[in-house]
C-alpha cells in the first residue's frame, strides 16, 4: 500500500457542496492534501498556483463540466499526464465512453464504496509515481545529480507556458561557465575536472532558492532557472555567484537574462550565454596572459 507523499495533493472538483466536503474529508483523513473547486473554471484557476498529483472531478457541472476539464488538462503540457478520475451519478455507457475517450484514467459512479475509491486512487498514484521516477532518471545528469539539458528545457517550457497565462510573472535564467576548464582537464586530469563539476553543482544548489532549478547545460556550462525572478534579483544572484571560488582556485563566469515579452526560450538562453562570455572576457582581461600573449577562454 502506498502512503501519501509530499506530492500527493488531490484536486476535488464538485459543484455539490456536501459531496465536495465529504470527499475532501475522506481524503484528508487518509493524509492527502486537498484542493477544492466548484467547477472546471475554478479548477483551472487553482492549477495556476499548484499542480496536484491527481484530479477527481464530477462530470455535470456549471460553466465548465468534467468532460471539458479533462480535454483542457490533456491539452496542457504541465497536466497532460495528470491522473484524472471522473465521478458521475449517470449510468449512460455513452457518457462513460466519452469521458475515457477524452483522456480520463477512470470513470466511477458517485455511489462507489469509499474503500474502493481510495484503492483506485492509490493505484493511480502508484502508476504516476513510477512514471515520474522513470521520467526523472531521463532528466538528471548522472555525474552531478542536477538536471540535464533535457530536464532544464522541460522546466523552461513549463515556466514559459505559465507566463503565457500570467504575463506579469517574471522569469530569469543564469548561465555559469567554469573558467579555464580545458586547462584544468589537461593539467590535472579528467577526474579533477569531474570533481570540480560535482562541487559546482552542489554549491549552486545551495546558493539558490528552493523553487529555483539548477542544471548542467552541457560540458562545464550550468544553467539556473529562476521562476518569478526579475532582472534585479537575477543581477544580485549573478554577482554572488561570480565571486565563487572552487577547489584549485577555480572561478566561474556568470551571465543572466530576464524574459522579454514575446521572447522565445532559445533567445532567452542565448542572451544569458552572450552575457556570460562578456563576463568571461572581462575576467580574462585582468589575468596575466599566458606566454603566447593570448588569454585563454573556456
Amino acid at each position: 500500500m502506498i502512503s501519501p507523499g509530499e506530492h500527493d495533493r488531490i484536486l476535488v472538483v464538485e459543484d455539490d457542496d456536501d459531496l465536495r466536503d465529504a470527499l475532501a474529508d475522506l481524503l484528508e483523513r487518509q493524509g492527502f492534501d486537498v484542493i477544492a473547486a466548484r467547477d472546471g473554471v475554478e479548477a483551472l484557476a487553482a492549477l495556476d498556483h499548484a499542480t496536484p498529483a491527481l484530479v477527481i472531478s464530477d462530470v455535470r457541472m456549471p460553466r465548465r463540466d468534467g468532460l471539458q476539464l479533462v480535454q483542457e488538462l490533456r491539452a496542457r503540457e504541465d497536466t497532460a499526464d495528470l491522473p484524472i478520475v471522473l465521478l458521475s451519478g449517470a449510468q449512460e455507457i455513452e457518457q462513460r465512453v466519452a469521458g475515457l475517450d477524452r483522456g480520463a484514467d477512470d470513470y466511477l459512479p458517485k455511489a462507489i464504496d469509499p474503500k474502493e475509491l481510495l484503492a483506485r486512487i492509490r493505484m493511480h498514484l502508484r502508476h504516476a509515481h513510477r512514471g515520474r521516477e522513470l521520467e526523472r532518471r531521463t532528466l538528471i545528469d548522472p555525474l552531478t545529480g542536477v538536471l540535464n539539458r533535457r530536464g532544464l528545457m522541460q522546466v523552461l517550457h513549463h515556466e514559459h507556458e505559465r507566463i503565457q497565462r500570467l504575463p506579469a510573472v517574471p522569469l530569469s535564467v543564469l548561465m555559469i561557465d567554469v573558467d579555464r576548464f580545458k586547462s584544468l582537464n589537461d593539467t590535472r586530469g579528467h577526474h579533477a575536472g569531474d570533481h570540480i563539476l560535482r562541487r559546482l553543482s552542489a554549491t549552486l544548489t545551495d546558493a539558490v532558492r528552493a523553487c529555483d532549478h539548477v542544471g548542467r547545460f552541457g560540458g562545464d556550462e550550468f544553467l539556473i532557472v529562476t521562476p518569478d525572478g526579475d532582472q534585479a534579483a537575477a543581477r544580485v544572484l549573478a554577482g554572488r555567484l561570480s565571486q565563487l571560488r572552487l577547489p584549485l582556485d577555480v572561478s566561474v563566469s556568470v551571465g543572466y537574462a530576464t524574459l522579454r515579452a514575446g521572447e522565445s526560450i532559445e533567445a532567452l538562453i542565448a542572451r544569458a550565454d552572450a552575457e556570460m562570455y562578456v563576463a568571461k572576457r572581462a575576467r580574462d582581461a585582468v589575468r596575466t596572459p599566458p606566454a603566447s600573449g593570448r588569454a585563454e577562454t573556456g
